[in-house]
């Protein structure tokens, strides 16, 4: 791991074992990323003192997967030419071709960690921060000769192109990229000019999964851990994101008043938004099974609890309770926005509950509501046929 910027590259590469291609991933010593890799079904290798899985497209899917938010995959070394085949069971590391990999040069690298700076200073999220560096990363390196700050408007304009029609990302990845090659030009260079004229990607409007209160209510009695039922039922009752539950600590609980104080949630904001009595008297049970330390919720070591475990946990009870639509953790945060909308509460209130900065983003809920669209009588009904 990196201690100066505090994230973990994954590196694939290619290996022979068996006379067979495998996918080799390496990385330094970490319990998470251990259970990421045998999640990935990758087994461990004695003699290379590597994971390793067959080198098939869909394996290389299921190891992004498993990776994806707790490292940066640099699969470059699997799109050079691999080594020779075999004939013995593993080839020494002695005897294998190290491919070529494309990393960032010295001024590169010095541009990147300028940026790290200033991201820092400005406080932005840890998350933030690593998808900005991540996404100006891959833009640096798609201009390797070329100094950072002499890259052209045209150049930044045939990058998007290149990203939209050749890789075809997404309209959400897109405006990533679009936000971190902004920041850099903006704030790093001061060169705002280079990057007015950048074009956003039109916005997806895509109705987020919601649970109906009976498929929450049999999500919950699914768990029969009384820690793993606390975690789901302050996700619903409170409506936070999975970084608010893991950053409580137990001095957040504002029992007196039945509120709960979110510190930092996006866009460091701090919020107050509901305690149900109901979810209280549960985590009182837990508070008295599990006393735990600073955090309300802890890992094994003591410290936070991590958030792959919250969607593994909440991966089981959604199997257990029978649950086929494609739910994941937030999806819990938009049925406790939807449940309140169709009780009644104005519209106002739940924003100001979910922390939202602008009202047209907890609009969204008013066209997922369905008990509304039910009161609604068609057209047809009247027609005398």
């Amino acid at each position: 791991m990196d201690e100066k910027r505090g994230k973990t590259t994954v590196h694939l590469e290619h290996l022979m074992r068996a006379s067979e291609r495998c996918i080799a991933i390496a990385f330094p010593y970490n319990t998470e990323l251990i259970a990421a890799a045998k999640k990935a079904g990758a087994k461990w290798s004695n003699t290379q003192k590597r994971w390793y899985t067959p080198n098939t497209p869909e394996h290389l899917r299921t190891i992004f997967q498993a990776f994806k938010g707790l490292a940066w995959v640099d699969s470059s070394a699997l799109f050079n030419k691999p080594a020779a085949k075999a004939t013995s069971a593993v080839k020494a590391p002695a005897q294998q071709a190290k491919p070529a990999k494309v990393e960032l040069n010295t001024v590169q690298q010095e541009a990147l960690a300028a940026m790290q700076r200033k991201l820092e200073i400005a406080r932005y999220s840890p998350r933030t921060i690593d998808a900005y560096l991540n996404a100006t990363k891959h833009f640096f390196l798609h201009f390797p000769a070329q100094h950072p700050n002499d890259i052209r408007k045209e150049d930044i304009e045939a990058y998007q192109h290149h990203m939209a029609t050749g890789r075809k990302v997404s309209n959400s990845h897109l405006n990533q990229v679009v936000n971190a090659v902004r920041y850099y030009y903006m704030n790093v260079v001061g060169d705002a000019k280079r990057v007015t004229f950048i074009e956003r990607p039109r916005q997806e409007r895509k109705l987020p999964t919601v649970l109906s209160e009976t498929e929450v209510a049999v999500l919950l009695r699914s768990v029969d851990n009384l820690k793993h039922r606390c975690i789901h039922m302050l996700i619903y009752s409170a409506g936070l994101r999975l970084s608010e539950l893991i950053g409580l600590e137990l001095t957040d609980l504002g029992t007196d008043r039945q509120q709960l104080l979110v510190r930092g949630g996006k866009g460091n904001k701090d919020r107050t938004t509901l305690l149900s009595p109901k979810a209280m008297e549960t985590i009182q049970a837990y508070l008295t099974a599990y006393n735990p330390g600073r955090h309300l919720f802890e890992g094994p070591n003591g410290a936070a609890y991590s958030p792959r475990s919250v969607q593994a946990i909440f991966h089981r009870a959604k199997e257990k309770a029978g649950i086929a639509k494609p739910a994941t953790v937030h999806t819990l945060r938009h049925s406790f926005a939807t449940h309140l909308l169709e009780k009644g509460t104005d519209l106002r209130y739940i924003q100001a509950l979910l922390g939202h900065s602008s009202s047209k983003t907890t609009e969204i809920y008013t066209h997922v509501s369905t008990k509304a669209l039910g009161k609604i009588r068609s057209p047809l009904d009247d027609l005398d046929l």
